[in-house]
């Protein structure tokens, strides 16, 4: 008969107690609970912000050395904390033949200063957990049934003294398509945006529209390498359609993560393991690259204001018809050429 581990249900209610394991196995397709049980572990391990910034590294051990880069910040002492946390996704990526020895060691080594989170999105154990399963306390994050999902975004929208109407509810799963994370996002969007009353359709079609995702991210490629091209691929992204809102969330959230890979590299940190902890994949750290040469330190800092001031713009009412009357548009034109 097969394992029964508890759910992401119970374990929460674990984690009121305030008690922490020093080893951690999330199975399971669910990856939105899997990244709020994480978050919620990372703020009980660390009392300052700034230390759980310098203590806490992400590692998608998928991508080429990304396993050797984690066990190395597993098992090094912390330099500007109490402890460490490791997160290492998708460990059933790890086979025994190739990784197996060094996997044993770092089970075997860990130190007490260290809290190891591994995530799967198998149902079971890999296969390279099989001698050290008992180490590790084993959590169960199960999909959403509809109805749970339908009762999960009602209870958000009642968090932020909202209601939402059947006709946006239905609108909103099918556009997140039964994704937690999705739907945390498109929660997280209405909230920013400042509407109040009962969330309708209209307003789930201007702030979750997955299908003009890909445009949006050109926009702030382009954007964040300094590219002029990029107001080109505004001026699409606006013309389709695609909420101005939407938009400033995109930049905001890029520019944040440069700025934790700044802050982590003045903490004394690599830069391959900096980007690593920013959330940066393998894949992509030449891109990054490219944003952190075209947005040093002091011109970044400098960023934040601007996308504040757009935001403030937008939800008073200002945004225009006209390309050049655009906050955003704006926001734009002075990253590419005032900083």
């Amino acid at each position: 008969m097969p394992e029964k581990y508890p759910n992401a249900k119970q374990f929460k209610r674990e984690l009121d107690g305030d008690r922490l394991e020093e080893r951690y196995l999330f199975l399971g397709e669910e990856e939105g609970e899997k990244d709020k049980c994480i978050t919620r572990i990372c703020v009980m391990a660390f009392n300052d912000p700034n230390e759980r910034a310098g203590g806490t590294a992400r590692f998608h051990v998928e991508n080429g050395d990304e396993f050797m880069n984690a066990v190395d910040f597993a098992l090094s002492p912390p330099m500007f904390s109490a402890r460490r946390v490791c997160v290492m996704y998708n460990i059933d990526a790890l086979t025994a033949a190739k990784q197996g020895e060094l996997f044993q060691h770092l089970v075997q080594e860990l130190p007490d200063s260290t809290i190891l989170i591994l995530t799967t999105r198998e149902i079971k154990p890999p296969p390279i957990l099989a001698r050290v399963i008992g180490r590790f306390k084993v959590v169960q994050f199960w999909r959403y049934f509809d109805n749970d999902i339908y009762n999960y975004i009602s209870a958000g929208m009642r968090k932020l003294g909202l209601s939402i109407d059947d006709r946006a509810l239905d609108l909103l799963v099918a556009r997140t398509g039964n994704d937690i994370k999705k739907i945390d996002d498109a929660i997280d969007m209405i909230r920013f945006s400042g509407e109040t009353g009962t969330v309708r359709a209209d307003m789930i079609m201007n702030f979750v529209d997955d299908l003009k995702e890909a445009s949006v991210y050109d926009f702030v490629d382009a954007l964040f390498k300094r590219e002029p091209r990029a107001l080109a691929l505004f001026k699409k992204i606006n013309e389709e359609g695609t909420p101005d809102l939407r938009v400033v969330y995109q930049i905001l959230r890029q520019a944040e993560t440069i700025e934790t890979y700044y802050a982590l590299v003045e903490g004394g940190a690599a830069e391959e393991d900096a980007m690593s902890r920013s959330g940066v994949y393998s894949r992509n750290r030449e891109k990054f690259r490219r944003y952190a040469e075209s947005f040093p330190r002091e011109r970044l800092r400098r960023v934040f204001p601007l996308i504040s001031g757009a935001d403030y713009r937008l939800k008073s009412g200002g945004a225009s018809r006209e390309l050049a009357s655009n906050p955003v548009f704006n926001l734009a034109v002075d990253m590419l050429y005032s900083l």
